[in-house]
């Protein structure tokens, strides 16, 4: 089969014929049909995580196709049946991947595979830190850091399905992009002082990390939570002023990938993509990502 493949690290993907893998004991083998652009893909490729890896490494993180064949012990999806899910040891960038068990569901019935490839990392981190973490409730007032990215796009939406008042904190040139997804308001927090722009809130959802970390802090009150893939919470200063801080490593469940396909076969998620790639492409793939500033998710397709 064809992988995209890590030989050195920070030097560009290339193109191999490999073994075709072999699902084992609950295990499933996917024909890969689609995958997407992580920023942890383009980290790993340059290095970031080294010390932990081996080489030569097939990224890819996000994952869309159809199952080939089971180990035992899966009883959730058939071969034939069409999935997407979330690798946690990579390897989507190929015609074929493994899967446990954990790792994929069912894929929306209403998506194609490299609309489906879009959802996994970003949606299960949204869907995780609101409502896992936050346990975000009906009229809480919700600001996220980041809203026009990747996770905040689809945290925009799952916290205005859940009832919450939402304020996205973005570049101003990406306001219109925030209305469209459903922002009650929208702010450029780089131009103004938080609390006089908005006073407090119950919950923040930090998706860049940095000065906005001490910043999401001061328009918490005792009692608010702060949560964040981006890095380190604050845990003891949080604590000290009554608030709750914690972090988070995503992590694939069946029954979180079926909840965020039946919220978008609904009609209640928009995904969207903004640009496709062929597999033989992917380091080009990974450059734009990294480089570009773009709406939406970067798809890897595989014919």
């Amino acid at each position: 089969m064809k992988a995209m493949r890590i030989h050195a690290w920070g030097e560009p993907l290339r193109l191999d014929d490999v073994p075709r893998p072999e699902p084992g004991d609950g295990q499933i083998l996917v024909r890969v049909r689609a995958s997407s652009v992580n920023p942890i893909d383009y980290k790993i490729a340059e290095g970031a995580m080294k010390s932990m890896l081996s080489l030569p490494l097939t990224p890819g993180t996000d994952v869309a196709g159809e199952v080939v064949a089971v180990g035992s012990g899966i009883q959730h999806v058939k071969p034939g049946d069409g999935v997407f899910g979330m690798l946690m040891n990579r390897g989507a960038f190929a015609e074929y991947a493994i899967a446990e068990q954990r790792e994929v569901a069912r894929k929306p019935r209403s998506l194609d595979f490299s609309q489906a490839a879009a959802v996994p990392v970003t949606a299960l981190t949204a869907w995780q830190t609101l409502f896992e973490l936050a346990q975000l409730q009906s009229g809480e007032r919700l600001l996220i850091h980041g809203a026009a990215g990747g996770i905040g796009t689809y945290a925009v939406q799952l916290a205005k399905q859940k009832g919450a008042y939402v304020i996205g904190n973005d570049r101003a040139d990406k306001e219109g992009y925030l209305r469209e997804l459903g922002v009650d308001r929208a702010i450029d927090a780089r131009t103004q002082r938080l609390q006089d722009a908005i006073g407090t809130v119950d919950v923040v959802l930090d998706l860049v990390g940095g000065d906005m970390v001490q910043r999401s802090l001061d328009v918490l009150g005792r009692g608010g939570r702060y949560v964040t893939p981006a890095g380190q919470p604050p845990e003891e200063e949080a604590a000290r002023r009554g608030i709750q801080a914690h972090g988070i490593f995503t992590q694939p469940t069946v029954r979180d990938l079926a909840s965020i396909a039946e919220q978008i076969d609904a009609g209640r998620l928009r995904v969207v993509v903004s640009r496709t790639f062929p597999l033989e492409q992917a380091q080009a793939a990974l450059d734009f990502k990294e480089e570009g500033e773009t709406y939406g998710k970067v798809v890897i397709t595989v014919d």
